[in-house]
């Protein structure tokens, strides 16, 4: 992160938590192959909801909103997308404006990466094996990643920011933000299969705010 004028180091705060499920986690069995299996096996894990210990929910994309006067992204940040073992890695992951996205493929069949944001296209790639390609991310929104190629369980996501005040959560459902300028914010806790769930927080100076955030076993969507 670039350093914002004004706002020392140790006026920083740090925002942390957990994002889980409440209640039992819905049997996830994992996804069918339908092609390649020689490859890929007969089928390949879930990623779409993953609980882990205590229902801690991995994949959640945590968002402090409404951040003023904070650090401007840091350019040409590189970040990877894998087609490894017939799935895109990582299922979930962040980026700023400005930065690029390294799509590979690490398998030995032809992978695609088609890139959506919204309705629109922002690129369609043919990944043959061992082929690299570095793409721009150059607007703020939640890119969405499949395969074309009847690799139809293949997913992930992209989210870009114009601020660098997000994360992933862990396979605990962990998350921890630093560097935050002190003041009154909203967090924004957007799952794929779960949908946003929001609540108000305050940075302290120098000092660390908890924030956990509970789904109800995901009755909202999206």
């Amino acid at each position: 992160m670039l350093p914002s004028a004004g706002v020392s180091a140790a006026e920083r705060g740090t925002l942390s938590g957990v994002v889980r499920l409440d209640g039992a986690a819905p049997a996830r069995p994992p996804l069918p192959v339908f092609k390649h299996p020689d490859i890929c096996g007969a089928s390949v894990p879930d990623d779409r909801l993953v609980v882990g210990p205590g229902g801690g929910l991995r994949y959640a994309v945590v968002t402090i909103e409404g951040v003023r006067g904070g650090d401007k992204p840091d350019r040409d940040v590189e970040h990877v997308l894998d087609n490894t073992h017939c799935r895109f890695e990582p299922h979930v992951q962040v980026a700023e404006v400005g930065h690029w996205l390294e799509i590979t493929n690490s398998d030995p069949i032809l992978h695609n990466a088609d890139a959506r944001l919204g309705s629109e296209t922002l690129f369609n790639l043919a990944l043959p094996p061992g082929r690299v390609v570095r793409r721009p991310l150059a607007r703020p929104g939640r890119v969405a990643v499949s395969c074309d190629v009847r690799h139809s369980w293949m997913s992930a996501f992209v989210i870009v920011a114009d601020h660098p005040y997000h994360t992933v959560t862990d396979a605990e459902g962990a998350y921890e933000i630093r560097g935050v300028p002190p003041g009154k914010y909203t967090v924004s806790v957007w799952h794929e299969e779960l949908g946003t769930r929001e609540t108000p927080v305050t940075i302290e100076a120098g000092g660390t705010t908890t924030a956990d955030v509970v789904y109800d076993g995901g009755k909202e969507r999206p």
